[in-house]
């Protein structure tokens, strides 16, 4: 996919070196972009879709994610979001460039696990349990700090992940290779239209009159940016969406299968279990332990 460039300040109000900030919304809708600062998001509250280069998943509250320099990114919450006027999408975002304690800082030996943690997060990162519960404490603190303490304290964040074994990657390697912002509306108009109308009929017509392209044309244009085949891509929207809905438990397997956007139950079964490796049922299973 072509992503739209983001000039991001090398500053914020408190003269730091690079950036923090909170961020509330009515609900995200964050276009798909790209920047070549590292950044760290914080999701506080929000729900709707995270697309991380070639990985999209269900966004939820109190989400880490760690990203690397030019990997194209996005959240987009959906309709639903956007209908509850009281419920708002909140997150604390720390963007820094690689040279913001110097050229050669992170290269020294006392910050070689950092150095290969900022290599990982080209593929995109996300943390999860005592990693990320520790983490949230401190982004949220830095929001009150001097300069001179919120340097540290990113300093400490970034050691702690970098030690971290609570974490998995997101987006396929290399996927930043084939970067390009020359369309990003046209992209930007194709997700967003995928994410609010997964539970209609969606043909590849549909969708390549959005793009300008002829069917075959898209196709392969699609599958050379995302390493997927739009089919795939959007049973992984309606596959996630069927996730949330089995996590929840208020509607049996049969009614989320439609409710997915799917037509009959041996097709939700099959694409459920090509895409999660297991059935919808051994999901359910799975989610009654965590």
């Amino acid at each position: 996919m072509k992503p739209q460039f983001e000039k991001i300040p090398l500053t914020d109000s408190s003269d730091t070196s690079f950036l923090i900030k909170e961020e509330t919304f009515p609900y995200f809708d964050i276009p798909w972009h790209f920047h070549p600062e590292f950044e760290l998001a914080l999701i506080r509250t929000g729900q709707g879709k995270r697309h991380v280069g070639s990985n999209i998943e269900d966004l939820e509250s109190d989400e880490l994610i760690f990203i690397g320099p030019n990997l194209p990114h996005n959240w987009y919450g959906t309709k639903n979001n956007k209908a509850k006027s009281k419920s708002k999408s909140q997150q604390i975002v720390i963007q820094f460039s690689y040279e913001f304690l110097g050229k050669d800082f992170f290269e020294k030996p006392q910050f070689v696990n950092i150095l290969k943690l900022l290599k990982r997060a080209q593929s995109g990162i996300s943390f999860y349990g005592e990693t990320r519960k520790l983490a949230k404490k401190e982004m949220i603190s830095m929001l009150r700090m001097s300069s001179f303490n919120k340097t540290i304290v990113l300093l400490t964040l970034l050691k702690t992940l970098s030690e971290s074994q609570e974490y998995k990657y997101l987006s396929s390697i290399g996927f930043t290779e084939k970067l390009n912002d020359a369309d990003a509306n046209k992209i930007n108009k194709i997700y967003k239209y995928i994410i609010e109308h997964f539970k209609e009929p969606i043909s590849l017509n549909q969708v390549s009159n959005l793009a300008n392209m002829t069917p075959q044309a898209f196709c392969k244009y699609f599958k050379m940016r995302t390493k997927k085949t739009f089919s795939f891509f959007l049973n992984e929207v309606k596959v996630s969406y069927a996730c949330r809905l089995l996590a929840e438990g208020n509607l049996n397997v049969l009614q989320i299968c439609y409710e997915s956007g799917y037509n009959n139950l041996s097709n939700f079964n099959r694409q459920f279990k090509r895409i999660t490796k297991m059935t919808p049922t051994a999901y359910i299973f799975g989610q009654s332990f965590k």
